[in-house]
């Protein structure tokens, strides 16, 4: 099961390899949570948020302050928050594990260019 290490080491990884990731903030760490922004520009961000207990982790682009595009593992199972419509959930056929983080930066990557919103 993915941990608070896995992903403490992940976003590590983003700060040295992602381009657009200007920093990382630790929100918050307990025992059995914790929650990250990895800062972009000012007004856009990325929050993680992963519950070891539930083994919930929640991905969000969030553009002042709204959430434009997400990508979430709840009960076990993937979903997408798309771009046009972050309130939609749309099943993941395909689990992007071992490495979610990066490869949820990769497809905010390819938004942040499509949508010129760097």
């Amino acid at each position: 099961m993915y941990s608070k290490n896995d992903l403490l080491g992940e976003a590590r990884e983003a700060a040295q390899k992602v381009w657009f990731v200007q920093s990382i903030k630790m929100v918050e760490r307990t025992d059995f949570i914790v929650s990250l922004r990895l800062e972009i520009r000012r007004e856009i961000f990325v929050q993680v948020f992963l519950g070891e207990l539930t083994g919930s982790l929640y991905f969000a682009l969030i553009d002042r302050g709204q959430r434009i595009f997400g990508m979430d593992r709840e009960s076990g199972e993937w979903h997408l928050h798309p771009y046009d419509t972050p309130h939609c959930h749309i099943p993941l056929e395909e689990s992007p594990e071992p490495k979610p983080l990066l490869k949820f930066l990769s497809r905010v990557e390819d938004l942040l260019e499509q949508h010129e919103l760097l």
